[in-house]
């Protein structure tokens, strides 16, 4: 589920550079070719913008079509480097480092020493958490408004 970032792209576009949607095709062939399962909102929000950059500091990376520094690739072999498990593929930077895992749908950030700080079952629940730190400095409305 994404819906959440897409509104706040919507909402306020001056917030968000999106660099554009990638082909689900193009992101399953990299899945298959780097061996591992991409959650399916990251994929969603991929096919439907791309990565990008958001806020002041925030770091979307994609698989493929943008400069190799805004890359899940070589980014996370950099960080792999750095000691992160090569279980983890790196796909934010910003605040903290946002990895999933390559074999199953799970989410986590990590802190500057890497070390995991946060969990999340969605794209939604990990944005939240970045929201958090600027909903109230660029005047974002409430998360989730009560229906009806």
């Amino acid at each position: 589920m994404i819906d959440l970032i897409i509104r706040d792209s919507i909402q306020r576009p001056d917030l968000f550079a999106w660099r554009g949607g990638l082909s689900l095709t193009e992101i399953q062939e990299w899945e298959r070719v780097q061996l591992i399962s991409v959650p399916d909102d990251l994929k969603d929000l991929w096919s439907n913008k791309g990565g990008g950059e958001l806020f002041e500091s925030e770091t979307i990376l994609q698989p493929s079509g943008a400069d190799e520094d805004d890359l899940v690739l070589p980014r996370s072999e950099w960080f792999w480097g750095k000691g992160i498990d090569s279980d983890f593929y790196v796909f934010h930077e910003g605040l903290y480092v946002s990895v999933f895992r390559k074999d199953d749908d799970s989410l986590y950030c990590l802190n500057s020493d890497l070390n995991q700080v946060g969990k999340f079952r969605t794209l939604n629940d990990w944005y939240l958490s970045l929201r958090v730190e600027y909903a109230n400095r660029y005047y974002l409305p409430p998360a989730f408004t009560s229906g009806k």
